[in-house]
């Protein structure tokens, strides 16, 4: 079983949709796949209770629980969870990055959410776990080029010790409409380009996790 988290010290990073994303592509793709909620808002779990499938499972649970929630995650079979981490709580984000193989980092492109990333990279440097910042809620590629604030974001975070994924989400209406009856943009519109981002994405945890 492998263990994915997502973190953000900032709120309104994209944190819990790009969690939902990733565990409804494991579950199409034939993987067993639990997707823990231990955000205060409980994003994910209203999301949950509007979908009609059953898969991926959904657990609400805290950090001082995590860990038993692994262990009994584990003992089911589960293939991969995903971990929706609380955001302005360094202690939450400590907990799950500790117990993962694997941390994503989002953050928008604009300067704020920039500046507000050093925590969480801090962590994660500190933990010595694997992890990436993966920018969302970009503004769409043309067909040549990403826009100029992810060109300069990406080098704006090239000051800290965490890799940036290649990979850009873009912000997409696409998100917000499969969301509102409990689904996934693979499922509400599988060829069009939001489905296709989300489908690189996996592809990069694929590769990151060996799964």
């Amino acid at each position: 079983m492998k263990t994915l988290s997502m973190i953000a010290q900032k709120g309104g990073t994209g944190k819990t949709t790009l969690s939902i994303h990733l565990a409804v592509q494991a579950q199409l793709a034939d993987l067993q796949v639990l997707l823990v909620d231990t955000d205060p808002q409980a994003s994910a779990t209203a999301w949950w209770r509007r979908r009609r499938a059953e898969a991926p499972a959904l657990v609400q649970g805290s950090g001082e629980h995590l860990a038993d929630i692994l262990r009994n995650a584990k003992r089911r079979g589960y293939d991969l969870v995903v971990i929706d981490s609380a955001p302005h709580s360094s202690d939450e984000s400590r907990i799950s990055a500790g117990l993962s193989d694997q941390v994503y980092i989002p953050s928008r492109p604009a300067i704020l959410d920039l500046d507000a990333i050093g925590a969480s990279t801090e962590l994660v440097s500190d933990l010595k776990v694997a992890a990436k910042i993966v920018l969302n809620g970009c503004p769409p590629p043309t067909r040549l080029r990403e826009p100029n604030i992810v060109v300069e974001a990406r080098q704006a975070l090239t000051v800290y010790r965490v890799p940036v994924c290649d990979v850009a989400i873009s912000q997409r209406a696409a998100f917000s409409h499969a969301l509102i009856d409990g689904r996934a943009v693979s499922e509400f519109d599988g060829k069009g380009k939001a489905a296709q981002e989300i489908n690189r994405l996996w592809n990069t945890l694929k590769e990151d996790l060996s799964l």
